[in-house]
């Protein structure tokens, strides 16, 4: 009998404290889920494209959702939404943005390159570690909702 992989969330964040935060909360609210970090756009787009050093896909699961920084050097959040939007035969995944930009003008455009959402970043962990729960929740596949999975709550979600 085959099992489907675990959920993966794949975190796209420059700044390592944001990341080891989204990693921790994401998985103590849904424990089997695998959550990958790419430290920047650029190992962003390699794990997407499935190229070295993710190739490998029986390692590194294609994600099922991603959480996207907006303000990072070289490949910015942009840059990767326009990667993802260019890509003809990329699975639709959600990918929601999470930032400190308070700029409408960046609202407005990534939603326009296809971004679900676009979420605030708290100065407050534990404010950050509620948030990180209610992305997963509300983007990540309905299979979270099993109410065998860890968690344990049974949520139906609607994405």
């Amino acid at each position: 009998m085959l099992f489907a992989p675990d959920p993966t969330l794949l975190v796209i964040e420059d700044t390592t404290e944001h990341a080891i935060l989204v990693r921790v909360a994401a998985r103590r609210a849904f424990p089997g889920l695998d959550v990958r970090v790419a430290g920047d756009g650029r190992e962003g787009i390699a794990y997407l494209a499935g190229s070295a050093p993710f190739q490998d896909r029986s390692f590194h699961a294609f994600p099922d959702l991603v959480i996207l920084d907006l303000l990072m050097p070289d490949i910015d959040g942009f840059g990767v939404l326009e990667w993802i939007r260019d890509q003809k035969n990329l699975r639709p995944v959600p990918v929601v943005i999470l930032t400190v930009s308070t700029e409408v003008e960046h609202e407005r455009r990534v939603l326009e390159l296809g971004a679900k959402a676009v979420y605030l970043k708290p100065g407050d962990l534990d404010e950050l570690g509620d948030l990180v729960k209610e992305i997963v929740r509300t983007w990540m596949p309905a299979r979270l909702a099993d109410p065998l999975y860890p968690d344990g709550h049974g949520t139906s979600l609607n994405c």
